[in-house]
């Protein structure tokens, strides 16, 4: 009996055991290169949300200073065309628009 179990049943159980083995390290395999694509893509959109949380601030900051603007402006008692503030904002901006001359 021990040698029909040595000769028949052990080959197929170690085919078997290698057979399922392979298949689980070609999973593994192949999940390894899934993780380390979708590492790159984190990684991309890491930097995609950093870039934008960045405009973003930058844009709060300019809306932050136009609310204070409109507040200044609010309580300026004198007519729109004299407020200072909007004098120095429509400056400001005109500033902001002029592109500089190209050099020579």
């Amino acid at each position: 009996m021990d040698t029909w179990i040595t000769y028949v049943i052990a080959p197929i159980a170690v085919a078997l055991v290698s057979w399922i083995l392979g298949k689980n390290s070609r999973r593994i395999d192949e999940t390894s290169k899934i993780v380390t694509l979708l590492q790159d893509e984190i990684g991309r959109l890491t930097v995609k949300v950093e870039k934008l949380e960045t405009k973003l601030e930058t844009k709060d900051e300019a809306l932050e200073r136009k609310s204070m603007i409109i507040q200044e402006a609010f309580r300026c008692r004198t007519p729109s065309a004299k407020c200072p503030v909007l004098i120095r904002q429509a400056e400001m901006n005109h500033y902001a628009v002029v592109p500089e001359p190209p050099s020579a």
